[in-house]
């Protein structure tokens, strides 16, 4: 398990423990408290563990982009961890990424992470995926996605074609 998923893990834990207590809580005071404060270690905890080093000063390294936190967002990808709220993270990640300058090796790495997007099961942001395909793409790529497009089953299918839409859309291909 890497640092990403480590994290992820205790997040989903103090997550888990606000639902637990959410259902008791109008039992009585003590429960009202036990779900508060749960809330509020979740609350507290958030930014710290859905990141290293902080989710929000991340994206303010992203924004104005730091070559370590472009590596970081793409690692972040890669690494895939699932809690509260991630996939609108992976969301606004693609959406910062595509406007950076990322090296071969981060392109081809994007390239791998979108086909393994679009091959597994469908989640939140896939088409944010979809959206960020033009910035990395590649003849070899675009007929990857094409191939998937017309053999794949119908979820692999359909994702597929969203890449090829905002692929056309960018001019990428024909």
């Amino acid at each position: 398990m890497n640092a990403f998923e480590t994290k992820a893990a205790e997040l989903e834990k103090l997550r888990e423990r606000v639902d637990a207590t959410f259902r008791r809580r109008s039992e009585d005071s003590e429960h009202t408290a036990a779900w508060q404060d749960a809330a509020r270690a979740f609350h507290a905890a958030y930014d710290k563990l859905a990141f290293p080093g902080g989710l929000n000063r991340e994206f303010e390294l992203l924004r104005v982009g730091d070559i370590t936190a472009i590596e970081m967002a793409i690692q972040f990808l890669e690494a895939n961890p699932w809690y509260f709220r991630s996939g609108y993270h992976k969301a606004d990640i693609l959406k910062m990424l595509r406007k950076h300058l990322l090296s071969d090796d981060q392109s081809a790495r994007m390239r791998n992470l979108i086909l393994e997007r679009v091959r597994g099961r469908p989640v939140r942001e896939t088409r944010a995926y979809a959206r960020f395909a033009p910035k990395v793409s590649t003849p070899q790529f675009e007929s990857e996605i094409m191939n998937i497009a017309e053999n794949a089953d119908r979820h692999a299918s359909r994702h597929a074609q969203w890449v090829l839409d905002c692929l056309k859309s960018a001019g990428k291909t024909p």
